[in-house]
Formats: structure tokens, C-alpha cells, sequence
């Protein structure tokens, strides 16, 4: 499980530096991993927008500068290679965008009381679009009946 620890002045840039930590474990040390967000991490509404990238595309956009994105291509070309990828430095990164989202599980928790939840679904489409949303309310007693009868 992968979470991040909100300090005085976390920002999107501490953010982003503890996303790029996840990424490396995902791709380069191929562990798989359940990142953990809650709306007590919602230290910005930027933050969304980076969870909104990663549901929709696998990555955060120019989350790695090229010094850092080279480092990472170096580290995965053979592997790539091994596996079907094409030599181009953009295959070898779609190998590597590929492989983070296969490890990586995103579980987001958000209260559904008051507005909160439906603005940020609005303004960001890949909370709705690209998750499963389990609701934590007790079940009715016909529908437990009604579950139990169907299965037994």
C-alpha cells in the first residue's frame, strides 16, 4: 500500500516527487501496488486533476523530466525489448506506462454527504468514468433476503 503523508506545505510539487517514487516502484521494480487516496489527501484540488491523469491515461503527464525519463527507458529497454516493445524511445515508455498501470491499483476514498463528491465528478471525469464505486450503507433486510435466497 502506497499513501502519501500530508506535511506543512505539501504541495503538487511534493506530490508529484511522491508520484514519480510510486511510478519507479511500478515500472522499474515491478511491484504491484495499492495507492491509497482519501479526500483528507486533498491538500489541493490539483491533486485531482493528477488522479484524474492517472485513471484516464496510466501517468501523469511530464511527470519525469528527460534527464530522469532517459534513466527510466535505459533501465527497461532490454526489457522491453525481450517482450515485443519496438527500440523507439516512445515504445520502450508505452512499455513502461503499461506496466505501472497493470501494478498499480488506485482505491480513492471520498464521503458521498453534501456536494463535494459530485463537483470533483463533474470537474474531473475520470473518478466516475474509470473506477468501480462501492457504497458503505447498510443493506436492507429484503435485499440480504433476497441475495441469500438467490444463492442458497
Amino acid at each position: 500500500v502506497f499513501e502519501i503523508t500530508l506535511s506543512r506545505g505539501y504541495g503538487e510539487t511534493n506530490f508529484r516527487d511522491d508520484l514519480k517514487a510510486l511510478y519507479l516502484k511500478l515500472g522499474i521494480e515491478n511491484q504491484k501496488t495499492v495507492f491509497l487516496f482519501t479526500e483528507a489527501h486533498v491538500a489541493e484540488e490539483g491533486f485531482l486533476e493528477l488522479i484524474n491523469n492517472m485513471l484516464t491515461s496510466g501517468i501523469v503527464p511530464a511527470l519525469f523530466p528527460d534527464d530522469e525519463k532517459e534513466g527510466v527507458l535505459n533501465q527497461l529497454r532490454d526489457e522491453a525489448l525481450t517482450m515485443g516493445a519496438g527500440p523507439s524511445k516512445e515504445s520502450v515508455w508505452q512499455y513502461f506506462v503499461n506496466k505501472s498501470a497493470n501494478n498499480l491499483h488506485i482505491v480513492l476514498g471520498m464521503s458521498p454527504v453534501g456536494d463535494t463528491l459530485r463537483t470533483r465528478c463533474r470537474n474531473f471525469p475520470g473518478l466516475m468514468n474509470n473506477t468501480v464505486i462501492d457504497w458503505f450503507l447498510p443493506w436492507p433486510p429484503q435485499a440480504l433476503l433476497a441475495v441469500a435466497q438467490s444463492f442458497l
